[in-house]
């Protein structure tokens, strides 16, 4: 089962994104934001991740185009906007290709390319403590399966469920287009 401080690392990283995507008002909103929330007691960490995960929103609200449908054994998922970074400048890791983040509904997508290999994720955001979905895939027992054409991004991989009891995987597959 997933920690709150698990589901806020995510967050985190969301934050560390809009920052590295948006417009000039928003690495200032997502830094303090991201400061905010990391000061916090755990009395008050869910307040502060709800508080970021709003203004995440509005950023990727504000900053955000393009669209990801992730689906995964039967269940499907489609996000309107998303964030994108690519390359270390943008996303602030040495060893980082390209970075996919989207907020809807209380769910977090989020897709990764970098010197940890491939990742793809789904996870309820909105509950730490009881989620509804908690899905991912990544290429230590994959390879590589995230391909990136200019700001066309799709995946095809197996995605492990960490909230099943036997960790049970299902088929899936992700489109996705940069703005």
């Amino acid at each position: 089962m997933r920690s709150r401080h698990t589901g806020f690392a995510a967050i985190a990283v969301l934050a560390l994104i809009v920052a590295a995507c948006g417009d000039d008002a928003a690495p200032s909103t997502a830094a303090t934001t991201a400061s905010t929330a990391a000061a916090s007691t755990d009395e008050s960490l869910e307040d502060s991740i709800e508080d970021m995960v709003e203004d995440l929103e509005d950023q990727q609200a504000a900053v955000g185009g393009g669209g990801a449908t992730l689906t995964v054994g039967d269940n499907t998922w489609t996000f309107d906007s998303v964030l994108c970074a690519f390359g270390p400048e943008q996303i602030g890791q040495e060893d980082a290709v390209f970075v996919l983040s989207a907020i809807k509904d209380g769910l977090q997508l989020y897709v990764s390319v970098d010197g940890f290999g491939d990742s793809v994720s789904i996870d309820d955001i909105s509950d730490f403590e009881n989620p509804s979905v908690s899905l991912s895939a990544f290429d230590a027992e994959q390879g590589s399966f995230v391909a990136i054409d200019g700001k066309n991004v799709s995946a095809q991989a197996e995605f492990l469920d960490s909230l099943s009891d036997d960790f049970a995987s299902y088929p899936g597959t992700l489109q996705a287009t940069c703005p």
